[in-house]
C-alpha cells in the first residue's frame, strides 16, 4: 500500500514540472519563438493534464495559444 502511494506521489510531482516547465515556455513564448514555444507549451500542458496535474496543464496550454495568436496578429 505504501509503495503505491508513493508511486501516486512520484507521478505527481513529475506532472508538476512538467506543467510548470510548459507555463514558462508559454511566457517565453511572447519574447522569443512564439510559434515553436508556443507548441512546445501546448504538448507540455496536454502531458501534465495526463499527468493528473489538470489545471497547470491547461494554464500551459493557454499561455502557449495565446502567445501563438498575438504573434499572427500583431506581427
Amino acid at each position: 500500500m505504501a509503495e503505491a502511494i508513493e508511486h501516486k506521489q512520484n507521478q505527481y510531482n513529475w506532472s508538476v514540472w512538467v506543467g510548470w516547465i510548459g507555463i514558462v515556455a508559454g511566457i517565453i513564448a511572447f519574447f522569443i519563438a512564439p510559434i515553436w514555444l508556443g507548441i512546445i507549451a501546448i504538448i507540455l500542458g496536454i502531458v501534465a493534464m495526463f499527468g493528473k496535474s489538470i489545471a497547470l496543464g491547461w494554464w500551459a496550454i493557454g499561455i502557449g495559444i495565446v502567445a501563438m495568436i498575438v504573434r499572427w496578429w500583431f506581427f
